[in-house]
């Protein structure tokens, strides 16, 4: 019989809204599971930690200075959305900061997984809704709940790493970019699931996704499926552009958006939050799934 996983060490499961608890690993896009387990058996986390720690201080220790930390002083009602979050997914609070060093609405996680801390843009509490800016908060608690902290940072400091590591920095700055991009791209996939859980609306989650894309612009009025539809057509007539996604670290937003009505769509999402399906409505199955996002997440 399976061990029972404590929720507050371990930060593998929460409760929703009706106190059913969810295991975040059963969410997991299977690439990002199977990786993450090898690379803990592996001990690369230790390996990587110390040279990590030097690099996310001389690369964003001026950011965090300069941020302006969620608490309850500052930003009372955004700090109440991180704090539940984290609640929520089984992990202390982030220390998180509103920064003006990344531009548009944006957020992302970094750190380490004993230190990780999140920096959102300061135009993300002006031009999101509050369950916007939960699913944001959401994706990027859901990497560090998930322990993808190490293996993130790495990907977007590899090529520093090459000097601070004689044998592995290079191999990761020459050789692993790649794999760990591919990897990326699934993780968050995983990320979006564990967003879209704790927002609870699909519509909101999807909406969060365009709003980056979209900036200042009121975008309320984009119909999702036809910019799902567009994107994809001009993607697949440019053949260099769909080769230049080997390179990045995220799934173009198009894909993203269709991860995710993929995912509300299945049979795991109901099982996970315990929800009612519509009489008559037919889900996808884990297996017809999985298949569809491997479809959809291939670049060639």
């Amino acid at each position: 019989m399976e061990k029972k996983i404590n929720i507050v060490q371990k930060g593998l499961s929460w409760k929703d809204k009706n106190h059913v608890e969810i295991n975040i690993k059963e969410v997991a896009h299977p690439v990002d599971k199977a990786l993450v387990k090898a690379l803990e058996i592996a001990h690369v986390n230790e390996l990587l930690k110390e040279p990590l720690n030097q690099l996310v201080s001389a690369n964003y220790g001026a950011t965090l200075a300069n941020g302006i930390v969620l608490d309850e002083k500052n930003f009372p009602d955004l700090y109440g959305l991180l704090r539940s979050t984290a609640e929520r997914l089984g992990i202390k609070v982030p220390y998180t900061v509103i920064s003006n060093e990344i531009s548009g609405i944006n957020a992302f996680a970094t750190g380490t997984d004993e230190e990780p801390f999140i920096v959102i843009s300061n135009l993300a509490p002006k031009l999101l809704g509050k369950e916007e800016l939960q699913f944001i908060i959401a994706h990027e608690c859901g990497h560090i709940a998930m322990k993808h902290m190490v293996y993130h940072t790495a990907g977007s400091l590899a090529k520093e790493m090459g000097g601070y590591l004689p044998v592995i920095g290079p191999v990761l700055s020459n050789v692993a970019v790649f794999p760990l991009n591919c990897w990326n791209r699934c993780s968050e996939v995983t990320a979006d699931r564990i967003g879209l859980i704790v927002c609870g609306d699909l519509y909101k989650s999807q909406m969060a996704l365009i709003k980056i894309v979209g900036g200042y612009t009121d975008v309320e009025g984009v119909d999702i499926q036809h910019y799902i539809t567009q994107g994809r057509s001009i993607q697949n007539k440019q053949v260099l552009g769909k080769i230049s996604e080997y390179f990045q670290s995220h799934p173009m937003i198009h894909k993203r958006l269709k991860a995710l009505a993929y995912f509300a769509d299945s049979e795991l999402y109901y099982k996970v939050t315990k929800k009612t399906p519509q009489e008559g409505r037919k889900l996808m199955s884990t297996e017809q799934l999985n298949k569809k996002i491997d479809g959809l997440l291939s670049v060639l």
